[in-house]
């Protein structure tokens, strides 16, 4: 009697579920790790955003101290507004300590999708 050499159909066909199955797994892992990498390309804009903020901010600021009413012109908040995807929170009037918060949406990551910035002004006009 001869031995029979090979697969089976049923060897090849569990190793193909099996195989399926991993192929599976791994592009859902890839998915997933492109959807970090994408949010995190937002957080350096919206960290780029808010550094941007407080430099323009950095400049007025002695202008800001004296006449704290222009800090609510709208215009001026408006100028300092980023871009579409992105939304800037600023306090309703300037003080020497205050928050600079850029945020923006992404419907794949529902948590934590903002930038804060804690800004420290010195008395610079007395």
């Amino acid at each position: 009697m001869k031995t029979q050499q090979g697969f089976t159909l049923t060897e090849v066909m569990v190793s193909l579920v099996i195989s399926v199955v991993a192929l599976l797994g791994l592009g859902k892992a890839q998915l997933q790790s492109l959807k970090h990498a994408n949010n995190g390309f937002y957080y350096t804009q919206a960290s780029i955003h808010a550094q941007n903020v407080s430099e323009r901010l950095w400049l007025k600021a002695c202008e800001f101290q004296q006449n704290p009413a222009a800090f609510t012109n709208a215009a001026y908040r408006a100028s300092l507004q980023p871009g579409s995807r992105f939304n800037l929170v600023l306090p309703d009037a300037f003080a020497n300590q205050m928050a600079v918060e850029v945020n923006w949406q992404d419907s794949r990551i529902e948590d934590g999708n903002s930038v804060s910035l804690n800004l420290t002004f010195p008395e610079f006009c007395q």
